[in-house]
């Protein structure tokens, strides 16, 4: 005889993942904690961030998530944020 579980009952579980491990894979959000925690970013008053890069300086909009970078330029946000974004708004979290 099965049994089922209770309507809206809490089911606590474990799942099989290494948070670190997860993380490492996101290369995007990797870079952007590199670059938050070496100080790469600015935070501008008008909800944009300078970002500083070996490859230029890069303005990401913190609200829309729009970057002067060319990930930006290649995909408009459809694959998520870049890495810019990703930076300026764990440095705009944490002040």
């Amino acid at each position: 005889m099965l049994t089922q579980a209770a309507p809206a009952a809490h089911f606590h579980r474990e799942l099989p993942y290494d948070r670190d491990h997860v993380a490492a894979l996101n290369p995007r959000l990797v870079s952007a904690r590199a670059l938050a925690e070496g100080g790469a970013v600015r935070l501008a008053g008008d909800g944009t961030a300078e970002v500083t890069t070996p490859g230029g300086v890069r303005v990401a909009g913190l609200g829309d998530g729009s970057c002067t970078c060319p990930w930006w330029y290649d995909h408009r946000g459809s694959r998520g944020p870049c890495e810019h974004v990703l930076a300026a708004r764990i440095v705009a979290g944490e002040t």
